[in-house]
């Protein structure tokens, strides 16, 4: 519908441009947050399995360092074995309670951000038919506005010819204002 040799029209655009980059530009920050989410969950399963190795490393380095007491104690002096037993049944359980709670921790919070994407997307489904009920009702305006310019100045040229050239009161005056709205919308 702009007609690039039209001041009025050109503003028109321009507005419908900036419009159409702040669309862009929330829609942008709301994908930027999603990834931000898929990150930050990736990083909390990241933590578990660090946490998990690391555990496993210190229950190796316990049985290591029973595994030499044991040389160097008599034999029968002690049961290592079921030492080695219960260093395993409370890695075990540690494990186990850490575990559960690293998974509960991960599923709340993909769930939190789930919740918080469905309404994301709720959210730029709306402002998108409101920015287009908005795109059209631009659009009619600019019509509008150019019909409206268009009869006047055609009011005015019939004006003057009908009264054979001779400015009728105001006539300068309007013929300014129009100029100068003409001016003011082409800057």
């Amino acid at each position: 519908m702009a007609n690039d040799d039209n001041p009025v029209s050109q503003v028109f655009e321009l507005q419908r441009q900036a419009l159409e980059r702040s669309q862009q530009a929330m829609e942008q920050g709301i994908e930027f947050q999603q990834r931000l989410n898929e990150a930050m969950v990736s990083g909390m399963e990241g933590s578990a399995e660090a946490s998990e190795r690391g555990t496993e490393m210190t229950r190796e380095a316990i049985h290591s360092s029973l595994d030499a007491i044991e040389g160097m104690v008599p034999e029968g002096e002690a049961n290592f074995e079921e030492i080695h037993e219960a260093v395993d049944q409370q890695f075990d359980a540690a494990e186990e309670a850490t575990q559960q709670a690293n998974e509960q921790a991960v599923e709340f919070t993909e769930t939190g951000f789930e919740n918080a994407e469905e309404a994301a997307e709720s959210y730029v489904e709306s402002v998108d038919q409101q920015v287009e009920q908005l795109r059209e009702a631009h659009e009619d305006l600019e019509s509008q506005t150019l019909e409206f310019l268009e009869r006047t100045e055609e009011q005015l040229e019939q004006l003057q010819v009908e009264t054979d050239g001779t400015p009728f009161e105001g006539f300068e005056q309007l013929r300014t204002q129009m100029e100068e709205l003409r001016e003011r919308l082409s800057q």
